[in-house]
């Protein structure tokens, strides 16, 4: 007899509604959460996924790592391997990814990405929910790297991310919009999700390169009632998933993140009641509010998985409360490295090794944009490089969302000081700008939800 609450889960045969614009209807029995039972989701995104057979570690894959913003694209198996050791001790309901699944979109690293999710969904019993990202279809980015050069990688197109990733979401989704990669889906009977493909990909081949910013055609806005309707039927919440910013996570970096018209977006969210958003692609942890006409409405930014601290999100859905609560946690490298009898000691130290290379990388390129400035010729060059260490420990916290109790030490350094009485320039704004950001908790949220 079944007794623990994850095996509470019953064929439930899915209602299917009348036919509306931008939707496929669906008439399968799919498996979830009984209603009145609680629901644990983790939620990740840009994990950037890099296959090995891409890669060497000869100059040119080396001179793209020193060239990006952090990433490990050199240890994108282990990452995954260890956010599916976490997976088994945490043993979430779902598992949530929300775009960037690869790190420009390549083929194969679709196909791998693919596998390590079929092995965490075979071995925990957790289901994985994905959507597409700017950098994942369509990319004109994809590259192989072996000794000296770069080589051009197959792409996919979105038929084929569809059939990649399709046991993840869109094979089981209650309705799928004809326009986009959205989907909604239902991993319990009492909390649906509403994945938004909101990536635009269709001119990235005249383009040369991905498209940055992000929209939600008429169209889609039309299927997303369509889902709300669906869910209030059925006595149902629903929390929106989707690659860009619903809301602004920075002040020095919105065009191209948040996504385009997003009053819009945010208008027919919150008509069918959705008051929680999950999001990616800017890279940094922070979590964002917006009020209109009394109701609340949340965008967490989730940071990214690839990229130093390497954390995670779990949401924690209540049945009895109507409630949502959220908390970040790390990567567990460092103990699935342990447990698998590693002898990288990039591995075994991972925070220690992935936060040094981080700075460093960050400090480096102040250090190089400040002895180029003529404006600080009269600096030494010691007080140059502590004035670089501390963009490189701003960026820091800025990504892991701890600026509000970690940023105190920064600004009681020697470098700092050197910032503030620094002639002016693009740096030292953006420098005294994050410094004196606003302090919030960007790790924690309690969402209290509508009563239907």
């Amino acid at each position: 007899m079944l007794s623990v609450r994850k095996s509470v889960i019953l064929p439930l045969l899915l209602l299917l509604i009348s036919a509306c614009s931008g939707q496929e209807e669906k008439q399968q029995v799919q498996y979830r959460i009984q209603s009145g039972h609680d629901l644990s989701i983790l939620t990740t995104t840009d994990t950037h996924y890099l296959s090995q057979s891409l890669r060497d570690l000869g100059p040119a894959f080396n001179q793209f790592l020193a060239a990006g913003d952090g990433k490990q694209l050199g240890y994108s198996n282990e990452m995954m391997k260890a956010l599916g050791y976490d997976i088994g001790i945490r043993k979430p309901d779902a598992v949530i990814i929300s775009g960037d699944l690869s790190n420009n979109g390549e083929e194969a690293s679709h196909k791998d990405l693919a596998k390590h999710l079929k092995t965490i969904e075979q071995e925990t019993g957790t289901r994985v929910y994905v959507i597409p990202g700017n950098h994942d279809i369509q990319n004109p980015w994809a590259r192989k790297f072996k000794g000296k050069r770069q080589y051009s990688a197959d792409s996919v197109t979105a038929k084929q991310f569809r059939k990649i990733y399709g046991s993840f979401g869109y094979d089981e989704a209650l309705l799928e919009d004809k326009d986009s990669l959205s989907y909604l889906a239902a991993p319990s009977d009492d909390l649906w999700l509403l994945m938004l493909d909101t990536a635009q990909y269709k001119n990235n081949k005249d383009l040369g390169n991905p498209q940055l910013e992000g929209r939600v055609s008429a169209s889609t806005l039309k299927w997303i009632d369509a889902c709300g309707e669906m869910a209030a039927a059925q006595g149902a919440q629903i929390v929106a998933v989707m690659h860009h910013s619903l809301l602004d996570h920075s002040d020095f970096i919105q065009e191209g993140f948040t996504v385009d018209d997003n009053g819009q977006v945010i208008d027919a969210l919150l008509r069918n009641n959705i008051h929680t958003t999950l999001s990616g692609h800017i890279h940094i942890q922070d979590i964002s509010e917006y009020q209109k006409d009394g109701n609340s409405i949340y965008d967490i930014a989730d940071s990214a998985l690839s990229v130093f601290p390497h954390q995670y999100g779990i949401l924690n859905y209540s049945s009895a409360n109507q409630t949502l609560d959220y908390s970040t946690a790390k990567l567990g490298m460092e103990l699935w490295a342990a447990s698998s009898g590693s002898t990288d000691q990039n591995l075994l130290h991972f925070n220690t090794y992935s936060e040094a290379n981080f700075r460093k990388r960050s400090a480096t390129r102040s250090y190089s944009r400040l002895i180029s400035d003529t404006a600080y010729a009269n600096y030494t060059e010691e007080e140059l490089s502590k004035m670089a260490d501390v963009v490189g420990r701003l960026n820091e916290n800025y990504f892991a969302g701890t600026a509000s109790t970690d940023n105190a030490a920064v600004i009681a350094t020697e470098g700092y000081r050197l910032w503030q009485s620094a002639p002016a320039s693009g740096t030292r704004s953006y420098v005294l700008g994050m410094a004196a950001r606003e302090t919030k908790n960007n790790h924690e949220l309690h969402v209290q939800l509508p009563v239907h």
